[in-house]
């Protein structure tokens, strides 16, 4: 039974990610946590996630979408993802779960509080960015929500916001992944789950996108914020 859970909860997460480009890991790292441990679930989403962006940049673009500041952005993140490879390594797994729940449930109400503020960042507010936020890729597998927060506030288009995310999660994965590795983190269990949640991706997405003609994307976002909350909670709680 516990399968067809695990199957419900990456389905919908996948739909998430099908209609706001982000997410898989927001909605879906705190529920799986109930059957796997932090070091085991991690490499799978940051595996998922990866593909998923490959697919993305590789779709034709008319023109150049990222900018030299959001390239460090990248760069940095790629770089400082190792820090957060190696606090998942060396960190107990009760207290990653107790970070992970208090981080979640913080950023869920932070985001349901909302900002809509644009802001004009300095060359260092890039740099500063990416580092936090590759920081938390590699420790938590998490980058969507602080990196569409500061893509918001930077005031980027949607195509610019898409491949900017594709690309930060291509090159910190590519990095954490092999972090893992090193790490022994990666085993063939991590595979055999991949091969599981990435045919679920890949529909949940496609879906997502239809479902995104049809229903008003806040009003989803808010759901996701508030599921994601209670589940949260019930982790901190456990």
């Amino acid at each position: 039974m516990e399968i067809v859970w695990i199957i419900i909860i990456v389905l919908a997460a996948s739909l998430v990610k099908g209609i706001t480009g982000f997410g898989f890991a927001l909605v879906s790292l705190p529920l799986l946590l109930v059957w796997y441990s932090p070091r085991e679930i991690i490499p799978v989403l940051i595996l998922c996630n990866l593909i998923a962006s490959v697919i993305i940049v590789l779709q034709k673009k008319e023109q150049k979408l990222v900018s030299r500041q959001f390239r460090q952005l990248i760069v940095f993140g790629a770089i400082f993802t190792i820090a957060g490879v190696l606090t998942l390594r060396y960190f107990p797994e009760e207290i990653i779960i107790k970070i992970v729940s208090i981080f979640f449930i913080l950023l869920s109400i932070f985001s349901l509080v909302g900002i809509k503020h644009s802001f004009k960042f300095s060359p260092f507010a890039y740099k500063i960015a990416g580092a936090f936020i590759g920081f938390l890729t590699g420790s938590i597998s998490i980058s969507g929500p602080p990196l569409a927060l500061f893509l918001h506030s930077a005031n980027v288009g949607n195509r610019e916001f898409r491949e900017i995310f594709a690309w930060f999660s291509i090159a910190t994965s590519v990095i954490a992944l092999a972090g893992y590795g090193f790490c022994g983190l990666l085993t063939m269990r991590t595979f055999e789950i991949s091969a599981l949640f990435l045919p679920i991706l890949f529909a949940g997405s496609f879906i997502g996108k239809k479902i995104n003609r049809s229903v008003p994307v806040p009003v989803f976002k808010k759901s996701v914020l508030y599921i994601t909350l209670a589940s949260c909670v019930f982790l901190l709680l456990k």
